[in-house]
């Protein structure tokens, strides 16, 4: 926080980004978070994407991964092979990639 403001991701340090290629756009995505489910042999994994970071909607999509018991987090080719398909859902579902506001989230139903 500088003066009371939160500064924004590039300058918290969210540089990872990578991208992804839908319909022949390019989409910047990063993996947001994750958390397990105890007990339950699951992990839920969050990641933000968009168009333009900080200039356009973003959109966050939350995962579910059928885990075993080495608790892993599924790998980057794994997450990108499955970020198609639920960018196209999220469109299909509401989510503007070329408007602003507020985030849009959504749960992909299908778990990698």
């Amino acid at each position: 926080m500088i003066s009371g403001k939160l500064r924004g991701k590039a300058a918290r340090g969210e540089t990872d980004a990578k991208t992804v290629a839908v319909g022949g756009v390019d989409y910047s995505w990063f993996h947001r978070h994750d958390w397990l489910v105890w007990g339950k042999g699951v992990k839920a994994i969050s990641i933000s994407v968009s168009l333009h970071p900080e200039r356009t909607r973003e959109l966050i999509l939350d995962f579910t991964v059928r885990i075993g018991p080495e608790e892993a987090t599924p790998s980057e080719a794994r997450l990108a092979r499955a970020l198609e398909p639920a960018i196209c859902a999220a469109m299909e579902a509401g989510w503007e990639p070329e408007t602003r506001g507020r985030a849009f989230r959504y749960t992909v139903a299908d778990s990698i």
